[in-house]
């Protein structure tokens, strides 16, 4: 066992120190069976790439990253944290813990993808040999790009380095261009190699792999050193995702994100958790955001009933301007799967149990009725300022309240436990659309308006809500109108900040989030985020990135 640990400590000294510790690499392992051969075999390689997986369950739990600082999401505190990654504000360095331990996640990835691709041969996988190769390529590369698109610039290490001797010390930050080109060559090399369909859920498929290299030529194509056909190869994959006979939109979109429904035909990739203790981790925490701490701020009117809502951590708040993007709630089944408006008094010593306690009526509702709510909160308040904002002093707000994101309610746990379900990544509405914004690009936009109509002809439900919804023309379908769209369509799911970077907007359209304005500090140095303190200190050649601090 001291060589064990002595290997294992090397490897965490190898670009990802600040990730906790490393207590955690083997703890899915039976210790009895592990010893540092246990990568030469094809058993340890199958556990490898599980590891890989549960790995990017903290790249896409890392919200602060993926929503605040956005023109979707805004914080709902004056934390540190808060300031720094929804405010842009002058404090935001390399000595943030979040950026320390999402580099460090994303390192280990590519160091035990590393350890997986040197020592996985045709010899000792056999058959296999493909299958495990691909994934460790994809899994890697898809770290890669989490990394370039964060951080710009970092070491491209495509090594294994487990060995006494090689600590890393020194390294050389690839450029951008370099990067995409590995990412390009590494998904490109696996095409092919996995089944069309996943063989399990939570396994990656040739299908999720198309997308995946789909949205990278999008990415690209943006870039100053995107190649000529890009937007075409783009847009090539993403017809050949929407053609799979495994994979397609489900025909009501409240089916998609049915509790009983998980790994349904319409999701193509997702991180699993499940009910098992053993294996859940700390959980999907994705039930508890986008809401308020109903039972807290309303005492005496709300029960701690996991039934009828979670237990909400309130760090994200939706900005209230989001639900303007659903044009027409009426007729847009998506409003009413995604948010709750009302909520009945629920605790039983009330005098009202049962009466309506709080309503929020559509943003569109001006009628004033209140359903004989105990608090009515309408869109608006009578100066015609946005009323849905949480209780930050700085800002004059004092609502509290807004409509709870009900689209990946959890009931089957107890009230604030470890949420169970999916973490939906890749799923095909998401494909439809990234094509049309690939279609935008490559000057067709006919072609672009119809796949934003073929989401919003299912978002419909009937034809003659179809005909509300529909976007008419093609000049009408720009390019923030098809974010708006995005944000519709996918509202809680991943990517946001990525998705504003790659298109370019993220400057402008963050100027939407009244704190991004508030503190007035974004600039095109928030582009990237600083590169961590721990690891400048450590590795020579790190440099930082342009306008950081630390």
């Amino acid at each position: 066992m001291k060589q064990l640990k002595k290997y294992i400590v090397v490897l965490c000294g190898a670009l990802t120190v600040g990730l906790g510790g490393c207590n955690d690499f083997l703890d899915i392992y039976d210790p009895a069976v592990v010893t540092p051969d246990y990568y030469d075999t094809k058993e340890g390689q199958e556990k490898l790439v599980v590891n890989l997986y549960a790995r990017y369950r903290s790249v896409f739990t890392t919200y602060v990253l993926q929503y605040l600082g956005t023109d979707m999401y805004i914080s709902c505190d004056e934390s540190p944290a808060a300031a720094q990654f929804n405010g842009y504000n002058a404090d935001l360095s390399g000595l943030s813990g979040t950026i320390d331990t999402y580099w460090a996640t994303l390192y280990k990835i590519v160091q035990e993808a590393n350890i997986l691709l040197a020592r996985c041969t045709p010899e000792i996988a056999g058959r296999d040999y493909d299958r495990l190769v691909a994934k460790g390529r994809i899994l890697r590369a898809m770290a890669y790009y989490y990394l370039v698109e964060t951080f710009g610039g970092v070491p491209l290490l495509t090594g294994e380095n487990t060995a006494a001797g090689d600590v890393i010390g020194e390294v050389t930050r690839a450029g951008e261009e370099e990067i995409y080109r590995f990412i390009v060559a590494e998904l490109e090399a696996s095409l092919g190699k996995l089944p069309e369909k996943a063989e399990a859920a939570g396994e990656l498929s040739d299908t999720a792999l198309k997308h995946l290299l789909g949205k990278i030529y999008l990415t690209r194509a943006y870039r100053d050193y995107a190649r000529p056909d890009d937007a075409a190869s783009a847009v090539g994959l993403f017809e050949e995702v929407i053609a799979s006979t495994h994979y397609g939109l489900l025909p009501r979109f409240g089916d998609v994100f049915d509790e009983n429904n998980q790994n349904n035909k319409e999701i193509i990739w997702a991180i699993q958790y499940g009910t098992d203790k053993n294996y859940n981790g700390s959980g999907n925490p994705i039930h508890t955001q986008f809401g308020f701490n109903i039972t807290a701020l309303y005492p005496g009117m709300f029960a701690l009933d996991q039934q009828e809502y979670s237990s909400m951590m309130r760090n994200i708040w939706t900005n209230p301007r989001v639900h303007e993007w659903f044009r027409h709630p009426a007729q847009d089944s998506r409003y009413e799967a995604t948010f709750r408006f009302e909520f009945a008094v629920n605790d039983p010593t009330n005098e009202r149990y049962g009466q309506t306690g709080i309503y929020m009526p559509h943003w569109d509702d001006t009628s004033g009725d209140d359903r004989g709510a105990v608090h009515f909160y309408p869109f608006r308040t009578a100066s015609g300022d946005y009323n849905w904002y949480p209780a930050l002093g700085m800002m004059g707000w004092s609502t509290d309240c807004m409509p709870m994101c009900r689209k990946f309610r959890e009931t089957k746990i107890e009230w604030g436990g470890k949420g169970t379900r999916e973490d939906a990544v890749i799923r095909m509405a998401d494909t439809y659309l990234l094509l049309a914004e690939a279609y935008l690009l490559a000057g067709r936009p006919d072609a672009a308006l119809e796949k934003v109509n073929a989401i919003l002809r299912r978002a419909a439900g009937s034809e003659e809500n179809y005909e509300v919804l529909k976007i008419a023309s093609a000049s009408e379908l720009t390019l923030d109108r098809l974010l708006e769209e995005r944000g519709c369509e996918l509202f809680g799911e991943h990517d946001r900040w990525f998705d504003l970077k790659r298109t370019g907007t993220l400057l402008a359209r963050a100027r939407l989030n009244p704190l991004v304005e508030h503190y007035d500090n974004l600039s095109e140095k928030h582009l990237v985020r600083p590169i961590p303190y721990n690891e400048r200190i450590k590795l020579k050649g790190l440099s930082q990135n342009e306008g950081y601090n630390n």
